[in-house]
């Protein structure tokens, strides 16, 4: 079967799509804990191929939301239909909206209007993440696929 250059572009362009991935992650945090800080809840996003607490605690590779609510553990739905992450993967502020479907389609803010990926539900698993000022209990919330964090 042969394919013509076009089939063939539309065919690397959805598997790079469809290759990296993110996830969204939220719970709460204790600020100082053992010197009488603060519970917080906390949002961040990261890398699938960093996944791990340097970029949860520590924001090495993270996204953050910037303004907006994120479904919360448990939870898929917080009544916001609308989010914004900064600092994902070098690109610019991305815009996140609910869809009808339960799912998220996200944009760069003040891009051509393009669709960038799509989140789904995550498994809401826990990762715990320790450190001297920090301690949290994260779950997974979304997990987006697109091309914006390929190595």
């Amino acid at each position: 079967m042969k394919f013509s250059t076009t089939q063939l572009l539309a065919t690397l362009g959805f598997a790079s799509y469809v290759a990296a991935d993110f996830h969204v992650l939220t719970g709460p945090c204790s600020i100082a804990p053992g010197w009488g800080g603060s519970l917080e809840d906390y949002a961040v996003a990261c890398p699938s191929n960093y996944y791990n607490c340097n970029c949860m605690l520590n924001g090495d590779r993270a996204g953050h939301v910037i303004s907006g609510q994120t479904p919360r553990y448990g939870i898929h739905n917080t009544g916001s239909n609308y989010f914004e992450l900064s600092g994902m993967c070098g690109v610019g502020n991305m815009n996140f909206y609910l869809q009808g479907d339960g799912t998220w389609l996200f944009y760069i803010a003040g891009g051509d209007g393009t669709v960038q990926g799509q989140c789904w539900p995550g498994d809401n698993s826990i990762k715990d993440c320790n450190a001297f000022s920090a301690a949290c209990s994260l779950s997974n919330i979304l997990v987006c696929y697109s091309y914006i964090c390929e190595p």
